[in-house]
């Protein structure tokens, strides 16, 4: 299998001693994350409420453990078990061009591209119809605009557990069980967005790989006693081919030659996702998150692809897709979704309702 990265690894992974040297910068970022902190907490600088309850979904670590794909379920299970729920998303739009726009889906129509809103966005909008979704780096503005001109029940931040602006009746923090805090050093010497004590304001814990009983003497150090954790997967939830759109079974995959190709936070999970799906991978090129293909880019894959002399298809993300669906130079593409599937649904939805209707903590 020929893997090839278009990125540097992030630099806590570089040759020793390099991480080590980064350490003392950790800890100033880590403080000046405390110091807003503080301010925050102490009501120094402003926490803005909304008039409809608020879910915020983020982690502590930098990309990487599922929260679009647990945005979307988190908000699917909401409308399973009330479908007049009206609720809308609202996301920062990381990469996306928005100019001025801030309304990516309405509910019926998606009136944005990928290059205004971003990968996730757009992924979500088509993903969940019938929900607004809305992008904005000012959410407190966004977020005053989207209740204002939209009759919404509940707004779900994705990407927010930072994100102190906006007061949320709902901190739900997912952490990856199989990395954990990861030596709980903040950036630039670890993937910590934050000091891990900060996992104190969660009001609950969503396991999202891995082994929750691994995971939970590290993290649950730092939370407030007794606080709930639940278990998600990520599984595959369908498989179609890219040009047609049709579905197809994930078995029919089995033993076929493909050529992996990703832009996401974590490429070595997308790779084991392939391995379980029994396919025979030729090769795999893994490119940043969130990354925007250029034509030249793909043509370089189609290049490798060529050179390896065998009848194969590329394999990508939902994610990807969105990007690069009417210009890639592929024939044949599959692309993969997945899904965040809660392990007690029923105990995970109650616990959310009880913010969501009670509006504790308004």
């Amino acid at each position: 299998m020929t893997v090839n990265k278009r990125f540097s690894e992030p630099p806590w992974k570089w040759r020793r001693p390099f991480p080590y040297l980064l350490r003392p910068l950790g800890w100033l970022y880590g403080l000046g994350m405390e110091g807003r902190n503080f301010l925050y907490n102490h009501g120094l600088m402003k926490i803005h409420k909304l008039s409809v309850p608020v879910i915020a979904i983020g982690n502590l670590t930098v990309g990487g453990t599922g929260k679009t794909p647990l945005t979307i379920e988190v908000v699917k299970g909401m409308l399973k078990r009330n479908p007049t729920l009206r609720i809308g998303i609202l996301s920062r739009g990381y990469k996306g061009k928005q100019s001025g726009n801030w309304v990516v889906s309405d509910g019926a129509h998606i009136r944005m591209g990928v290059q205004q809103s971003g990968d996730e966005p757009l992924l979500m909008a088509r993903s969940l119809p019938g929900v607004k979704v809305f992008v904005g780096a000012d959410r407190v503005a966004v977020g005053r605009k989207a209740v204002a001109r939209y009759p919404l029940d509940v707004l779900v931040l994705d990407d927010a557990f930072q994100h102190r602006r906006l007061f949320r009746d709902l901190n739900i923090l997912a952490v990856d069980g199989e990395k954990g805090l990861e030596g709980r050093r903040v950036l630039p010497a670890g993937p910590l967005r934050e000091f891990a004590s900060n996992a104190r304001r969660a009001s609950c814990l969503v396991v999202t790989r891995g082994n929750k009983k691994q995971l939970l003497p590290d993290i649950k150090h730092y939370c407030v006693p007794g606080i709930p954790v639940f278990q998600a997967e990520l599984t595959v939830s369908a498989v179609r081919e890219g040009v047609s759109g049709e579905n197809i079974s994930s078995q029919s995959l089995s033993g076929k030659s493909v050529w992996g190709v990703c832009g996401i936070a974590h490429p070595g999970a997308f790779l084991e996702t392939l391995k379980g799906l029994g396919v025979k991978i030729t090769g795999f090129t893994a490119f940043p998150d969130h990354h925007f293909y250029t034509p030249r880019e793909l043509a370089e894959v189609a290049e490798k692809m060529k050179a390896a002399g065998e009848d194969m298809a590329v394999v990508t993300t939902e994610k990807d897709w969105v990007k690069w669906e009417k210009s890639g130079p592929f024939p044949r593409v599959f692309v993969i979704s997945v899904r965040m599937a809660f392990i007690n649904e029923e105990e995970v939805y109650g616990f959310i309702e009880a913010f969501v209707y009670n509006k504790q903590g308004r």
